[in-house]
């Protein structure tokens, strides 16, 4: 399954390469087979992997490079329908980019920790992918968002400083 980190890990040429293809099909396809949808593809690739701005340039500038496709070919309905036709498509793909820009940055922000953790019963260190103990904060910290204040509770503070806690 396709993961939102894979995601953000695309290249920029992979999602220009998708808009040149998609633009070729469209416009070898003529004025009657249109293929408008597919370029949530690329705004999301766009989005997820260079942010929110360029995604938004993404999905306003496909549509209207599209729209300059009905010059070359006979218009089968009037502009004032086509150029509506781009406007609900950039609306469409810019709400799209939004809502990826706020998926990614919210995978971002969220971190878990899942499954089993084998954890040692005495010195509470955490055994990791590659078969090594490492101390639990260590593991936490490099896996989440997590981080650490070392302090002790008050049995341990009593067990450990009586003279200091009471």
């Amino acid at each position: 399954m396709l993961s939102l980190r894979t995601v953000t890990r695309v290249r920029p040429v992979h999602w220009i390469l998708l808009v040149v293809a998609i633009l070729l099909l469209d416009y070898a396809t003529g004025p009657y087979i249109q293929f408008p949808l597919l370029f949530i593809f690329p705004v999301a690739l766009a989005t997820a992997g260079q942010g929110r701005a360029v995604g938004i340039s993404v999905a306003a500038i496909l549509p209207i490079l599209r729209l300059s496709f009905f010059v070359q070919w006979p218009l089968p309905a009037s502009w004032a329908l086509q150029i509506a036709d781009t406007s609900t498509d950039v609306a469409i793909l810019v709400g799209t980019s939004l809502i990826i820009d706020r998926l990614v940055r919210q995978d971002r922000e969220i971190r878990v920790l899942e499954g089993l953790l084998p954890i040692c019963s005495f010195c509470k260190r955490i055994r990791d992918e590659q078969g090594e103990w490492r101390q639990l904060e260590t593991y936490i910290a490099a896996r989440s968002g997590a981080r650490f204040s070392h302090t002790f509770c008050r049995e341990c503070g009593r067990r450990e400083y009586p003279e200091v806690t009471s």
